[in-house]
């Protein structure tokens, strides 16, 4: 929701569509012989692109906040 409140919507949509379609697909090959083949659980890729969406998004608002306010230390 952080893409949305920093008004990247494009980015927000493309992480909704990006874990809900990993979850959805995640927890169908858990259930089919691919899933029980690899030993992992699938739908861990949807909880890795969702912590990730939250470290991208902080990073997008820090970055959107410029330089500090004060002297500037490389001004001559």
């Amino acid at each position: 929701m952080g893409h949305f409140y920093l008004g990247h919507n494009a980015k927000g949509v493309g992480f909704l569509v990006g874990i809900v379609g990993l979850q959805f697909f995640g927890i169908d090959l858990d259930l089919s012989v691919i899933g029980l083949a690899i030993g992992v659980p699938m739908e861990l890729g949807g909880g890795g692109l969702w912590l990730y969406s939250i470290v991208d998004a902080y990073r997008t608002a820090k970055s959107m906040e410029g330089p500090a306010p004060g002297p500037n230390p490389n001004y001559r």
